[in-house]
C-alpha cells in the first residue's frame, strides 16, 4: 500500500490478525451449533425417532459450527484488514488505518 500523503511504499505497524479471526470464528461457531442441532435433531426424527434424533443432532451440530466457523472466521478476517490494521510511511512517518 502507498501512503496517501507522499504515495512512497508503507508497511503495516499492528496486525493482531489472529485475535479477532480466532475470536469471529469461535463466536459464529457456538452461535451456529444450537441452530445445527436443532435443525438437525427435526430432520433426524423424521427418519427415525429417537435414534435419529440424536444422531441428527450430532450431525446438526458439528454442521452448524463448521458453518458458523467459516462465517465468524471471515467477518474477523474483514475486520482485522479494514479496522484494526495501521499504516505507517517510513519516509514522511504517518500514519493511517484503511477504512
Amino acid at each position: 500500500m502507498n501512503c496517501p500523503k507522499c504515495n512512497e511504499k508503507a508497511y503495516v505497524v499492528t496486525s493482531t490478525k489472529g485475535a479477532t479471526t480466532l475470536l469471529g470464528a469461535g463466536a459464529g461457531g457456538y452461535v451456529a451449533v444450537a441452530a445445527g442441532a436443532k435443525t438437525g435433531a427435526v430432520v433426524g426424527s423424521f427418519v427415525c425417532p429417537g435414534f435419529g434424533t440424536v444422531i441428527g443432532g450430532l450431525l446438526g451440530m458439528l454442521t452448524g459450527a463448521a458453518a458458523g466457523a467459516v462465517a465468524g472466521n471471515t467477518v474477523g478476517r474483514l475486520l482485522d484488514e479494514n479496522i484494526i490494521r495501521m499504516y505507517h510511511c517510513p519516509n514522511c512517518h504517518y500514519q493511517w488505518r484503511v477504512a
